[in-house]
């Protein structure tokens, strides 16, 4: 039953993406019918016509490749078979060429707008703007932002869902930032929040994840073994109750717990098919990969909003170089001399823009030095500030003070490059180099197993929190409308985020990834891939339009062309054009195809 699911979701993705390049051909052939241009060939699909029929002067077909579609116009280019008749494409004046060209745009638009309308009749879920957990130092944390909290608004966009969310700050382009209205507890408040470029991703992000429910939603491997889930016979749509006997109700309680407890067996009691049933499952040990050294410094990279750091006048960006007249080079070093210090006044000396300024805070215990450090995230560098003991970094003889520069035969320069190297190389040997007192130092290193630090892991991912948004006729084609011309909004501001380097090209995508999307979109039910398919429909549209030979916009531009100097572009010229435009195409195709293929495998 499964297979026969998946099988008729694959071919409802493959019919839906038929439709799409099919509709904006027809639009081709029916403004070519209507202006008197002869259609030689009409067909559905590529490739060998498995039909034909030959009504009038047009041959119908039914071809062997099901992905669309294509158009044959009698006398398309000047030259051989041109004979300047009438009835031929090139023979018809630039407005009425210029119409058959801009028909497929019209109808891709036009099916994405009836797309839309039918989808919101149906109802399509989408994920909720409630938020599951802030990531520290993003710029949501440091807004105050919190885990429970609910987006009502962000910019204009009310009670938006959350891919609302994501494409409004991926696309922002004002300093100011994002406009969020925030509910919490039955209040609301506004903040700003100025996104961050994440080089990870290539997007702009806040630092935010949706909220959860208990259903798990994915069962994944764990270092290309079986998980414990698959072992303990979790299945899909499960919705956790309790663990060890004790409810839980968020994403949160269940993550402490696992995490808490690797190589140690708990029982799950799970709700399945109306029936509660207990499972045994023992979290994996879990161990990071390391080095064994810390470059955080005492550069203020996130603070808190409403935080004592933040009270105290501490600003991000603040470096703390003094601590009661001790001088204090890195973040362990800070926290250390804090930490011995006697209860009372401390007083702190930060730089800021080249100056010196002193801050004072009060020191109650424990608790007020954890509250202070709290609403603080510093800035990691490579400059190191403390090693681990028995870790290899303290062995080779790296020591506090130390500049990492190079390692596993890559110069770096940001601490994120040095643990994407060490992670990735798990425990094989690779040279490290440092600087101390300008002498460089290489030496051979091998990661280590952080067993002590090791958490636990069952391998399985929750479903987050959705909402179905269904209406009436009415509502529909207010929401199709709105949809249609947001979508194509956001199009020329993907391309705009591109140029202006707030999209990095590695969020581009090709056809794995519109198949992944739409088939996903598919099992979601046929509300979800109506709308998938109404904005590729409108991708298509849009993209089409855009002024680069072998498109249709490319045509047009040329059509232009001819209009201000009253004869067509040359044969030699217009050959030259579509050969460019062609390798920009092939290119680009390539680059996303790469895109895809390396998300597929996790690269």
């Amino acid at each position: 039953m499964h297979f026969i699911g998946m099988s008729s979701n694959i071919i409802l993705v493959i019919l839906g993406i038929s439709l799409l390049i099919f509709v904006h051909e027809l639009g081709h052939f029916i403004v070519a019918k209507k202006i008197g241009v002869r259609v030689l060939a009409f067909s559905l699909g590529f490739g060998p016509a498995i039909i034909r029929r030959k009504i009038g002067e047009t041959d119908y077909r039914i071809s062997l490749i099901p992905l669309g579609g294509y158009v044959k116009l009698a006398g398309e280019q000047k030259g051989e078979g041109c004979k300047g008749e009438e009835w031929e494409f090139m023979s018809k004046k630039p407005w009425q060429r210029a119409a058959v060209l801009v028909a497929g745009v019209g109808f891709n638009t036009a099916l994405a707008f009836v797309a839309f309308i039918i989808a919101f009749r149906i109802g399509v879920p989408f994920i909720t703007a409630d938020i599951g957990r802030t990531m520290p130092g993003w710029p949501a944390w440091e807004a105050g932002i919190k885990p429970g909290d609910k987006i009502v608004k962000i910019n204009n966009i009310s009670n938006p869902d959350f891919e609302d969310v994501f494409i409004s700050v991926a696309l922002n382009n004002s300093p100011e930032g994002v406009s969020l209205e925030i509910e919490r507890e039955g209040k609301t408040f506004d903040v700003n929040v100025v996104p961050r470029y994440d080089a990870a991703f290539g997007i702009q992000r806040i630092g935010i994840a949706p909220a959860t429910t208990l259903e798990i939603h994915k069962i994944f491997a764990i270092e290309d073994s079986d998980s414990p889930a698959q072992n303990a016979e979790l299945h899909l749509k499960d919705k956790i109750l309790k663990v060890n006997g004790k409810t839980i109700t968020t994403e949160s309680d269940f993550r402490e717990i696992e995490q808490a407890n690797p190589g140690k067996e708990l029982t799950l009691t799970v709700l399945r098919d109306n029936k509660e049933i207990d499972l045994k499952v023992t979290p994996s040990v879990v161990a990071r990969w390391m080095i064994g050294l810390s470059c955080a410094t005492t550069k203020i990279e996130g603070i808190k909003k409403e935080s004592l750091a933040k009270s105290l006048g501490l600003k991000k960006g603040d470096e703390i170089v003094k601590v009661n007249i001790k001088d204090v080079t890195g973040f362990a070093g800070l926290v250390n001399i804090v930490n011995n210090s006697p209860d009372g006044k401390i007083t702190l000396m930060i730089m800021r823009d080249s100056g010196a300024k002193l801050i004072v805070f009060t020191k109650t215990g424990e608790e007020s030095v954890k509250e202070f450090f709290g609403g603080i995230i510093p800035h990691y560098g490579l400059k190191v500030d403390s090693t681990v003991e028995g870790f290899p970094a303290e062995k080779i003889g790296i020591k506090p003070g130390d500049t990492i520069t190079a390692i596993g035969g890559e110069n770096i320069s940001e601490w994120e490059e040095l643990l994407q190297i060490v992670t990735s190389n798990k425990d094989k040997e690779m040279e490290i180099t440092w600087e101390r007192n300008y002498e460089r130092i290489t030496k051979t290193i091998k990661p280590k197993k952080n067993e002590e630090n090791a958490h636990g892991l069952i391998g399985i991912k929750f479903r987050e929190k959705r909402i179905i948004r269904q209406y009436g006729l009415t509502g529909a084609c207010m929401v199709g409308t709105q949809k249609t011309i947001v979508n194509v909004k956001r199009i020329y501001l993907t391309l705009q985020g591109f140029f202006s380097k707030r999209l990095s090209t590695k969020a581009l995508g090709g056809p794995v990834l519109i198949a992944q999307a739409s088939y996903e979109s598919a099992k979601s039910g046929m509300g979800k891939l109506l709308y998938f398919l109404a904005i590729i429909s409108i991708n298509l549209a849009v993209l089409n339009i855009l002024p680069i030979p072998v498109l249709d916009g490319g045509h047009l531009l040329f059509l232009g062309v001819e209009k201000i100097k009253g004869s067509p572009v040359s044969e030699k010229t217009l050959a030259i054009a579509n050969y460019i435009g062609f390798a920009m195409i092939i290119t680009l195709m390539i680059y996303a195809t790469k895109n895809d293929i390396m998300r597929l495998f996790n690269i």
